[in-house]
């Protein structure tokens, strides 16, 4: 019930995030442990403040990549360096709760599948990144199968996930995504007939901060999404089609007031899920995120398209 458990956290020029999420590792409860800092290419004081924690710490193992190639690259560096049995991934600018490691590692250990992942809290931090405000999200599913994963991301950020070492070597990281790479990855394993089970116990903070996110980065998530859809489109059912499709063209943004108002009318005409009152109780949370999205898509400057969407239900 104590197996080596690889930790791996991906950075880039986070000196001062990463630190809180270095100390959230260093305190967790389960007592076998190895920590992977692996570097994309930062320009600030981060290997110089990684190589003090390694003489600090004998568990941590500071990977340099000289020039920075994505969270994708870095955390594939990660998976092909541990030694665990399973592998838990952190963003650098997220934390983890003592128990998260123990929590799971019991979980897969006693059931003896390979791959589970946990409930969180929105932290929502200040320029000093003190917590102002936390928000629970917990999906309520004992597991999510390959055919739900078609639907909807249920399963969440990497800093939630923890995955059988041997598994994760075989089906990596895509490093051509833009966005959406955890989807991807969850997805490439669900497929293979996994599942992931579901520990409700909100064990990480992924803090919402004003610094660089790719999650808020609609030109990526506009990318992602579109690949997405294109690599895993025969696999899903109409309804399956019809959500995604419209979260890809809530991303849709124009200057063109006249264009900005087809595209939207498109979204809404594609997935009228207000017409129905059992679909508006099933989807108003993701048509919500949606809506939002197409916020973030008009504030952002140059994250549109000019471009007609070519793809169309089959």
């Amino acid at each position: 019930m104590n197996p080596l458990v690889s930790c791996i956290i991906t950075t880039h020029n986070r000196a001062e995030l990463l630190k809180n999420a270095l100390r959230s590792v260093r305190e967790q409860t389960h007592p076998y442990l190895e920590i992977f800092i692996v570097d994309d290419g930062s320009e600030d004081q981060t290997p110089e403040i990684c190589q003090a924690w390694t003489r600090e710490d004998s568990r941590i193992r500071y990977i340099r990549v000289p020039y920075p190639k994505g969270a994708n690259h870095a955390r594939n560096v990660g998976i092909s360096q541990a030694n665990g049995k399973y592998i838990a991934f952190l963003d650098d600018d997220d934390e983890w709760m003592p128990d998260k490691i123990k929590t799971q590692a019991e979980v897969l250990e006693r059931t003896q599948e390979s791959f589970t992942f946990c409930s969180k809290y929105l932290a929502y931090t200040n320029e000093q990144h003190q917590v102002v405000k936390r928000k629970l999200s917990v999906e309520p599913r004992d597991v999510i199968r390959y055919e739900d994963l078609l639907t909807f991301n249920w399963i969440g950020e990497t800093s939630k996930i923890m995955v059988l070492t041997s598994l994760a070597r075989e089906v990596r990281f895509d490093e051509n995504l833009t966005s959406a790479q955890d989807y991807d990855f969850y997805l490439r394993i669900l497929k293979r007939g996994y599942i992931a089970v579901n520990v409700k116990e909100p064990l990480v903070d992924i803090n919402i901060h004003s610094g660089p996110r790719i999650s808020t980065s609609t030109t990526a998530k506009y990318k992602g999404q579109r690949k997405i859809i294109l690599k895993y489109y025969n696999d899903m059912s109409k309804e399956q089609k019809r959500r995604q499709l419209h979260h890809y063209r809530m991303l849709e943004w124009s200057r063109n007031t006249v264009r900005n108002n087809v595209y939207l009318k498109k979204a809404l005409s594609l997935y009228p899920w207000w017409k129905d009152w059992v679909l508006l109780k099933r989807n108003t949370k993701i048509m919500m995120q949606g809506f939002l999205m197409r916020f973030h898509a008009r504030r952002a400057v140059g994250t549109y398209t000019e471009e007609p969407v070519r793809m169309k239900l089959k």
